[in-house]
C-alpha cells in the first residue's frame, strides 16, 4: 500500500472502544473524528487504538512469522539467527536480514506501520485540548498519545536517520505530503514529546496496568540521550525511574502469572482468551518441523498441531551462548535444548515459552522496558563520565548478584564498558536490544564482520544443514541506518 494514500486513509482515524479492560476493543467504524472526539469516553477509546498496532508489531507481524522488533533487534545481530529448512523457502527474507545480505529496501517496509501509530497519536493530540472532560484524566490520556508519538518517531529515526514529521491530523490532501526533516529536527521532537509525556502521564502504582507510565517516557528519553552519548543527560532522566525494584528470580519476571510486576516498567499486553490478543511468537522459536506430541509436551495445550510449514527463528547463536557465565541463573530462563521430529537437538530461545491452554494463543507479554535496564544504563552512563567507576560497578553489580554471579572484577573504564555491552547482551536478549546496541556503540563493523567470517567458515554450527551454506554476499552490508521505502519515493514530491 502507498504510504501516501496510507496516511489519506487515516484522515478518518476509527477506534475500539474501552469498558472494563482496554483489551477489550469494540468498533465505532461508523463515527468520523469531527463527531467522535467529544467526550472523555471518546478520547479513551481513541487512546485504546493507539495500543493495537504496537501490541501487532511486537508479535508476528504479517507473513515476517516472528516479532520484528525481535528480528531487527536480535536476528540482525550476533545474537540470534535461523536454523536453515531446505523445505521451506518462505523465510528467505529473514534469513537474508539475519546474514546482513545486501537489500535495497531492508526495512522499508515498516515506514508505514509507524505513520499509522503517529496518525492515531496525532488525532488524540490535536484534539483532546479543546474537550472537556476532568483535566487529571485529560493529562494521562495526552500523555500515553505522546508517548508512542515519540516511541514511534524513536523508531524511524533509528532506522531511516530521519522522518516526515507530522505532528497534527492530516485533514486535507495537501498535507498527506510533506518534506523530511534531518535527524536533529527528528531527535528534538522525541525529546520533546517524552519529556511532555513524562510530566503528564501517571507513576505505575496510580497507573492503570498495561498502559504507558510516567516511568516508561523517563526510560525513553534516556534511551535517545544514551544513544547520542549525552550521559548526564541521560543519568538525570534515569533518576526520575522511580516505584520499581528488580525481582529476586530472573525467569519470574517473564511468567505471564506475573504480568506488570514490580521490575516491569512497560510490556505489551497479550491475553490468551483471544486470538486477537493472544502472542505466538514462541512458536516461530520452536523446531520445524515438530509433532503435534511435542508440541503439546512444550505448551500444555489441548489442541495441539505439529509445525511443518515454518523455519525456526532466533535461534541462540554460539557466541551468545559462550558469553555466560558458570552458573548464571538466566541460561535455564531463557535458553533449553530442544529436538525437532527428526531427533535433531538445537537450543531454542524459550523466554516466552510458558503453558496455555490453546494452539498459538499465549499469554506471554512483551519487554520494552524494565527496571534492569535501567540500572544498565545508568552503569554505562555513570562510567562514561568518568572518575565515578566504583559507583558504576555498582549499578552493573545488582544486575550480576540478581543472575547468582560475583561481581564485575572490571578495573578500568574502558573494561567496564565492556562488561557493561556484554551484560546488556545476555540480560536483555530476545528483548530487542542487541543491534541497536552495536549500532549506537559503532561496533557493528567490528563484531557483525568477524562472526559473520566464522558462520562462513563454518555453516553447520550455525544452523545450516548438509552442504548449504550462507549466499555468497552474505555478511556484506554493514549498514545502520536504511533506505526509505520507494513507495515514499514516488508519492511524496519532496522526497527524492
Amino acid at each position: 500500500m502507498k504510504s501516501k494514500y496510507i496516511i489519506i486513509g487515516l484522515l478518518l482515524v476509527f477506534f475500539a472502544s474501552c469498558k472494563d479492560d482496554f483489551l477489550d476493543l469494540s468498533s465505532n467504524e461508523s463515527l468520523t473524528t469531527a463527531t467522535y472526539f467529544q467526550t472523555e469516553d471518546d478520547f479513551t477509546a481513541a487512546v485504546n487504538g493507539i495500543y493495537t498496532p504496537v501490541r501487532q508489531w511486537m508479535g508476528p507481524l504479517g507473513d515476517v512469522g516472528t516479532s520484528p522488533s525481535i528480528m531487527i533487534g536480535d536476528m540482525h545481530s550476533d545474537l540470534a539467527r535461523y536454523y536453515f529448512n531446505p523445505n521451506y523457502r518462505a523465510g528467505s527474507d529473514v534469513e537474508n536480514i539475519a546474514d546482513f545480505v545486501p537489500e535495497v529496501d531492508r526495512f522499508s517496509s515498516y515506514w508505514t506501520e509507524f505513520y499509522t501509530w503517529i496518525s492515531r497519536c496525532n488525532s488524540v493530540i490535536g484534539y483532546i485540548d479543546d474537550a472537556s472532560f476532568d483535566a487529571d484524566t485529560k493529562s494521562n490520556l495526552k500523555g500515553q498519545a505522546l508517548f508512542f508519538r515519540a516511541y514511534s518517531y524513536w523508531w524511524l529515526h533509528r532506522l531511516y536517520g530521519q522522518a516526515v514529521l507530522h505532528l497534527e491530523p492530516v485533514s486535507t490532501l495537501a498535507e498527506t505530503s510533506k518534506e523530511l526533516s534531518d535527524e536533529a529536527a527528528v531527535k528534538a521532537q522525541i525529546i520533546a514529546d517524552a519529556g511532555e509525556a513524562a510530566n503528564l502521564l501517571l507513576g505505575k502504582a496510580a497507573q492503570q496496568a498495561g498502559r504507558v507510565t510516567k516511568g516508561a517516557a523517563y526510560m525513553l528519553l534516556a534511551d535517545v540521550y544514551m544513544w547520542y552519548g549525552e550521559w548526564a543527560n541521560a543519568e538525570s532522566a534515569l533518576k526520575n525511574v522511580t516505584g520499581y525494584s528488580l525481582l529476586t528470580n530472573y525467569a519470574d519476571i517473564f511468567n505471564p502469572a506475573n504480568k506488570n510486576n514490580a521490575e516491569s516498567i512497560f510490556e505489551i499486553q497479550y491475553s490468551s482468551a483471544s486470538a486477537d490478543y493472544s502472542s505466538s511468537f514462541v512458536y516461530n522459536m520452536f523446531p520445524f518441523p515438530s509433532t503435534a506430541e511435542q508440541v503439546a509436551v512444550w505448551t500444555g495445550v489441548s489442541n495441539p498441531e505439529g509445525l511443518t510449514e515454518g523455519e525456526m527463528m532466533a535461534v541462540p547463536t554460539p557466541e551468545f551462548l559462550a558469553a555466560y557465565e558458570d552458573g548464571d541463573a538466566r541460561y535455564a530462563a531463557t535458553v533449553q535444548t530442544v529436538q525437532n521430529a527428526d531427533g535433531v537437538e538445537t537450543p531454542m530461545c524459550s523466554k516466552y515459552l510458558h503453558p496455555h491452554s490453546t494452539f498459538k494463543q499465549s499469554d506471554d507479554d512483551y519487554f520494552i522496558y524494565r527496571y534492569a535496564e535501567t540500572l544498565l544504563f545508568m552503569a554505562e552512563a555513570i562510567n562514561e563520565q568518568g572518575n565515578r567507576i566504583d559507583e558504576a560497578k555498582g549499578y552493573l553489580n545488582q544486575i550480576r548478584n540478581r543472575a547468582g554471579l560475583e561481581n564485575t572484577t572490571a578495573s578500568s573504564q574502558s573494561e567496564l564498558r565492556e562488561a557493561i555491552l556484554k551484560e546488556r547482551m545476555i540480560e536483555l536478549a530476545f528483548e530487542g536490544n542487541r543491534w541497536w546496541d552495536l549500532v549506537r556503540t559503532g561496533s557493528v563493523q567490528e563484531v557483525i564482520s568477524s562472526y559473520g567470517a566464522k558462520v562462513k567458515a563454518n555453516p553447520l554450527d550455525y544452523y545450516f544443514v548438509g552442504s548449504q551454506a550462507p549466499v555468497p554476499t552474505a555478511f556484506t552490508d554493514f549498514s545502520t541506518v536504511f533506505n526509505l521505502p520507494d513507495d515514499e519515493k514516488l508519492y511524496n514530491p519532496y522526497v527524492d
